[in-house]
């Protein structure tokens, strides 16, 4: 099964719930379990919402390209805004022992993805790439299934 989609959104906060409803269509038609489709919006909510609130400062009216490519292997999701990219070189994972308010967002998207890639070379912001590989046993905890 081989999918490619694609979605603009605006950069505003309320846009992050459309986003999510795509992306989860798109990952449950494509088999993936609901334990994925969880950590696949889970992960997208914070990539946006980095977006929205500190590449963008929360201004609406800028545009955030969400590209999707699923086959066989994995399913391939990118992140592409033209805000102020993030300074991946003063990225600190945050102290789990201690109570923050916030910066959990990057420490998550690691977390739940098998690979993330943040590139800023394009000159005007920056182009996030989250990949999720399918398990080893297709055949567990997919949607659909009676078990």
């Amino acid at each position: 099964m081989s999918v490619n989609d694609r979605l603009v959104i605006d950069s505003r906060t309320e846009e992050i719930v459309r986003a999510r409803d795509w992306l989860a269509e798109q990952a449950i038609r494509a088999k993936f379990s609901r334990e994925t489709v969880g950590d696949l919006k889970l992960a997208l909510t914070e990539a946006v919402s980095n977006v929205v609130c500190h590449s963008y400062d929360s201004e609406p009216g800028h545009q955030i390209i969400l590209s999707l490519s699923v086959d066989d292997e994995a399913l391939i999701l990118t992140i592409r805004d033209f805000g102020r990219p993030f300074d991946v070189s003063l990225y600190q994972p945050p102290d789990l022992n201690k109570l923050h308010e916030g910066g959990y967002g990057v420490f998550l998207i690691h977390s739940l993805m098998d690979q993330v890639d943040y590139d800023t070379s394009s000159g005007a912001g920056a182009t996030l790439t989250l990949v999720k590989r399918r398990s080893k046993n297709p055949s567990i905890g997919q949607v659909g299934e009676h078990t």
